[in-house]
């Protein structure tokens, strides 16, 4: 369920910034060469392409917050997360600089010494990291994706002065109802915010991003949407969430006939914008939502889906749901975990089906800042599908298309 007005659950009084944690004197350059940057959640899917484009955009040494047992166990760790991506290159190995601790611990789990001179060593960070999980209370993730956010402030504002670019969520927006939702510079809302404890772990750790902006301290607010895999690959998230309802949906047999849209967006396009967007000195103090302004109804994607091989029999949401729980293999069929978490409303928000219209999130000051650049969201279309269903039999996780599929 969404918040109500009875909830008194105070998502503000959640975010609390330690008063020793203040901008300091010197103010940053962004048009300067980054030498040094510190990277948060490198062995997830956006973080890891976000050390692509970190290795690709710039020179500098990437340090790199890893669970490990020491550098070389991280460093493995982060090599095989971007191997199941195709984005490593060894030649790479030598920027990259493991750095062991974790983001729920005291000064990210480094010793003072080592957290003292990392502060004075870095140029900008990136805070990508977070606990991720749907089903755990706020309680159990707050460690990490709030007072987490709080210890990345701190490393920032010692040694010299440094930028700060957070990995929000539009998530946290997801319980507003208009055909126009929020814009990137309105202020926080919790009525906003699911009653879903990883959301409400991601707004209480932008509102302490958002304290610090209030102090002084450089920051930028990258909030994105539902991410899909390399446009240019194919290469996802084995636990990506569209690629579970594709490959699982064929396998049943049934696809969602949803005329609803969803805003999925390539991983790549993420990575480049946020990238591009942190090193614009205007980008200070802003926030940008990063999501697919193009989007596709579900209906439209197994259209696509079909004409690549793959015919599957529509049904309206609850049915499909019905269906694939009767006929899918559950050991098998990578949709089936997922059954339960479908007859939740929060669910029916992630797919686009708990109101009439697409809520579409305000996205014109992020298109002015990225206008220049030159970047385009790849568009939903016949090429993405194809790339993505291509990548799944190659992978494995899909049986190649029998044959060429013609519509009757």
């Amino acid at each position: 369920m969404f918040p109500s007005q009875q909830d008194n659950f105070d998502l503000h009084a959640e975010a609390t910034l330690d008063p020793a944690i203040q901008p300091l004197p010197n103010p940053v350059d962004l048009s300067a060469e980054p030498q040094a940057i510190f990277l948060t959640g490198v062995t997830g899917f956006v973080g890891a392409f976000l050390l692509r484009e970190l290795l690709t955009q710039t020179s500098a040494r990437i340090y790199c917050l890893v669970r490990a047992s020491d550098e070389a166990n991280g460093l493995e760790r982060i090599r095989q997360n971007l191997v199941q991506y195709d984005i490593w290159n060894e030649d790479d190995a030598l920027r990259i600089i493991p750095v062991v601790g974790d983001l729920k611990n005291e000064r990210l789990g480094m010793t003072p010494e080592y957290f003292a001179q990392l502060a004075a060593e870095l140029d900008v960070i990136y805070h990508c990291g977070s606990k991720l999980s749907y089903v755990a209370p706020y309680e159990y993730l707050k460690a990490a994706n709030v007072t987490g956010t709080e210890e990345v402030l701190r490393l920032a504002t010692m040694g010299k002065a440094k930028p700060v670019h957070y990995i929000s969520s539009l998530g946290i927006l997801m319980a507003y109802q208009n055909l126009i939702g929020g814009r990137e510079e309105d202020d926080l809302d919790p009525k906003k915010c699911p009653d879903v404890g990883y959301f409400r772990s991601k707004y209480a750790g932008e509102h302490v991003v958002r304290l610090a902006r209030d102090r002084g301290i450089p920051v930028t607010i990258h909030r994105i949407g539902l991410i899909v895999g390399d446009s240019r690959t194919g290469a996802s998230n084995t636990d990506d969430f569209v690629a579970r309802i594709l490959i699982g949906s064929i396998q049943a047999g049934y696809s969602p006939d949803i005329n609803n849209a969803m805003d999925m967006t390539p991983v790549d396009f993420i990575a480049r914008s946020m990238i591009y967007l942190s090193r614009q000195p205007d980008s200070l103090g802003k926030v940008f939502h990063l999501l697919n302004p193009n989007p596709i109804h579900w209906s439209d994607i197994f259209d696509l889906v079909a004409e690549a091989g793959y015919p599957t029999t529509k049904l309206a949401f609850h049915e499909w749901v019905e269906a694939v729980e009767e006929k899918a293999n559950p050991s098998t069929n990578p949709l089936y975990p997922l059954l339960p978490f479908f007859h939740i409303q929060f669910a029916r928000r992630m797919l686009g089906i708990a109101d009439s219209h697409f809520r579409a999130l305000g996205q014109d000051a992020t298109h002015q800042a990225l206008d220049k650049s030159g970047f385009i969201c790849p568009p939903v279309d016949r090429t993405l599908v194809n790339t993505f269903l291509n990548k799944f039999v190659a992978t494995g996780r899909l049986e190649p298309a029998r044959k060429e599929y013609t519509p009757a």
